[in-house]
């Protein structure tokens, strides 16, 4: 009971030390968040520009990019030369969704919704060109957009770009031609790449992907018009204008330095907990002693061990994912479940290198070649295969050493054997010729076997006649001749035969038995129940005197108690032997017990003029027994000394413990002669007194075998001469 508190102790001790380092993980997060939020506004204070979508940073994916972004400014710069032209202010809508003028119309009254999504297009595209120009400028590039028919134009330089078309000494030059359709081309291009790229060549140039730019994904894309029938000059004195190198990119190459930074953090935390968890397991006295008392890390194998160990290890990259979360502000949804779950996540990875390593640092306890002998599967797998293979053939070569030529069996089987090798040998070297030998040696087998089998199925037809006199109940079975093949099957058949007969003499036996004790039964009810009527008609006089009514009061008494206790027995044994009787264990001092049983019939020993002697241990023999069933096989024990003993001897009474049981023994000399058969003894209403002179029922050895045996132990009857010997044994 004490070692199995240290246990639960100690393995509170591992669970509290795998919290504490949980705990440690976490407190960890808020400090890494505190820096996510310090470096991500110091980098965005210095992203003043915006980049080109799309940062992968190669020449032609750039100017792509370049152009796609480009596309989305021709609706500013065509925006412009509209208002231009109508020498006036328009919105945005009235150039791109004439149908929806600056005041509702017919269409526009038909839902008040559209009418509230454009004039949200028209605050978001006002805002985004103005940030386009912004970013355009600062790469220090020029714009314009000329009208193809009317030849009006609009720029934000003070000349005309369309110079710069065609030389070779522009830095930067790019034109982009809508047609009557609003389907665009590309025209002159030059850049220091000197690549040229035609429109198709461009993914994402489509009205969808400007009105997701803007942020007005909603809007419906088919009433949105595009430029028509302009063109637009892109110029700028920077060659590496359309290169993605700006403020955001900065942005991103500072995160992802930071990110290795957090990570590298984060994992040395995690490392740094691995670490406690091993040199506690290595160092500490109570874990010392956990994994070597500890039957569940005793059960574990090295190689799930090691496994255990590399995947908690390899487990401190998801730290950092689960860590990033929390600094990112993932948690801020649903806080509990995101802490439950990274919880539970530390407890399994903790708690399996915890235990991985402990298992691991029983090869201190037992040594390097014990530890791999008795932890490791691959080399108990190894073994026993080799152990196995090393069995297959000493068996094969133990086999050979039990040929024995002078068998006459195995004499036979050899010939027949090598004469069959013989003549299988001549047919492969004749070849062709070969075929005819086969033919007549397969007739001549057929004919030998055929007399073989005749002689086998006449034996067995004699073993199943034989077989089937037995079903019918002649056990007188007799087989003179020899049956070849069956005659094992025959000595066999002969030991179920006297097997049958056995089972026979002992039903019979028991038959003989059950008369016997219906007769006992009968007798033993008869004698008190004669008793109590006579008794009862003698009260039925008027004539007795008080005292003799006083007697005949006291005889009834007596006689009526002892039909009582005889039923009882009688129903006690019977509920025994059929299992009808419930056991409620508890725990017991047996020692206390047997001590008590013996005060409690010091009377009746006196009585009988017998001495008993009690020895039992000094400590408590604490047993987990039914006390009531307990202190009964005790006081039958007793009571069986005080009724059968010789007077003036002594009786001994002794309790001995050891690790596996707890033994009762009661030894007294008899006051009359022993039966050789002490099994009978056990027996129901059988006395060692046969002409039944002593008071009893005979059920009391009974009642003491079936409540011994129904919880777990066993009881023996010895005899020495008149030494009768019990012996009450129950397992711990």
């Amino acid at each position: 009971m004490d070692t199995k508190l240290k246990n639960n102790r100690r393995i509170f001790a591992a669970v509290l030390l795998v919290l504490i380092c949980i705990a440690m993980m976490l407190s960890s997060y808020p400090g890494v968040r505190t820096t996510v939020l310090h470096v991500s506004t110091q980098v965005e204070g210095t992203a003043t520009e915006q980049s080109w979508p799309n940062y992968s940073r190669d020449s032609e994916t750039d100017l792509k990019s370049f152009i796609r972004y480009m596309y989305a400014g021709s609706y500013g710069m065509y925006w412009n030369l509209m208002q231009k032209e109508k020498q006036g202010v328009l919105t945005p809508r009235d150039v791109f969704f004439p149908a929806y003028g600056a005041e509702k119309t017919d269409i526009a009254e038909s839902t008040d919704e559209i009418w509230g999504e454009l004039e949200y297009f028209d605050s978001q595209f006002q805002s985004w060109f103005q940030s386009f120009t912004s970013l355009i400028h600062s790469y220090g590039i020029s714009y314009q957009i000329v009208d193809q028919e009317g030849e009006n134009s609009y720029s934000d330089a003070v000349e005309s770009l369309e110079k710069y078309k065609d030389k070779e000494d522009t830095p930067f030059f790019l034109e982009l031609k809508f047609d009557e359709n609003g389907n665009l081309s590309l025209g002159s291009m030059v850049n220091q790449d000197q690549m040229t790229i035609d429109a198709g060549a461009v993914a994402g140039m489509t009205k969808e992907r400007f009105l997701e730019w803007i942020g007005v994904g909603n809007v419906s894309v088919a009433m949105l018009e595009t430029p028509k029938n302009v063109s637009v000059y892109l110029y700028s004195t920077n060659a590496d204008c359309y290169h993605s190198i700006n403020g955001e990119a900065a942005l991103e190459d500072a995160y992802f330095n930071w990110n290795g930074e957090a990570l590298t953090q984060i994992r040395t935390i995690y490392l740094l907990i691995l670490l406690i968890l091993t040199v506690c397991a290595l160092l500490l006295p109570v874990f010392k002693h956990l994994r070597r008392e500890n039957e569940l890390i005793h059960s574990i194998p090295m190689e799930a061990a090691v496994i255990g160990v590399l995947l908690a290890a390899l487990m401190e990259g998801g730290s950092g994912s689960l860590c990033a979360a929390y600094a990112y502000g993932s948690w801020d949804d649903n806080w509990l479940l995101n802490l439950i779950g990274n919880i539970l996540f530390y407890l399994l990875v903790f708690g399996g290198w915890f235990v991985s390593v402990m298992v691991l640092f029983q090869v201190f306890d037992l040594g390097v070649k014990k530890f791999v002998q008795e932890k490791s599967l691959i080399w108990r797998t190894v073994n026993r295969l080799y152990g196995g293979g090393k069995g297959m053939i000493r068996h094969f070569m133990d086999s050979l050493k039990t040929i024995d030529l002078t068998d006459r069996s195995d004499r036979w089987l050899f010939k027949i054997v090598s004469i069959n090798f013989i003549i299988l040998f001549f047919c492969c070297i004749l070849w062709f010729w070969g075929v005819f030998g086969l033919l007549v040696y397969s007739v001549i087998l057929f004919f030998l076997l055929r007399k073989y089998l005749n002689r086998v199925k006449k034996d067995y037809e004699i073993l199943q006649k034989s077989v089937s006199q037995m079903a019918q109940g002649n056990l007188q079975m007799d087989i003179p001749q020899n049956l070849g093949l069956f005659e094992p099957m025959k000595e066999e058949l002969a030991k179920v035969n006297s097997g049958f007969k056995k089972a026979v003499e002992e039903e019979i036996k028991s038959q003989n038995m059950k008369t016997e004790l219906i007769t006992n039964v009968s007798h033993d009810l008869k004698t008190p129940l004669t008793a109590i009527i006579t008794y009862v008609n003698l009260l039925k006089e008027e004539n007795i005197t008080p005292e003799e009514r006083k007697s005949y009061v006291d005889i009834l008494d007596r006689k009526s108690m002892r039909l009582k206790n005889l039923i009882e027995d009688l129903f006690e044994v019977s509920k025994a032997s059929t299992g009808n009787i419930k056991i409620e264990k508890t725990q017991i001092d047996l020692g206390e017990m047997v001590h008590q049983a013996a005060a409690e019939q010091e009377d009746r020993m006196q009585e009988a003029k017998v001495e008993c002697r009690v020895s039992v241990p000094e400590t408590r023999v604490l047993m987990m027994l039914d006390g009531e069933k307990t202190y009964r096989i005790l006081e039958n024990l007793l009571v069986n000394v005080t009724k059968y003993a010789m007077p003036g001897t002594r009786a001994w009474l002794s309790l001995t413990e050891t690790a596996r049981y707890a033994e009762i023994v009661l030894k007294n000399i008899s006051v009359i002669e022993l039966p050789e058969d002490v099994s009978q003894l056990t027996e129901r209403f059988i006395r060692g007194d046969k002409a039944r002179n002593t008071e009893g029922s005979g059920l009391g050895l009974a009642i003491v075998r079936s409540f011994t045996e129904l919880q777990g132990g066993t009881f023996q009857i010895q005899v020495d001469g008149d030494l009768f010997k019990a012996i009450v044994r129950f397992p711990k």
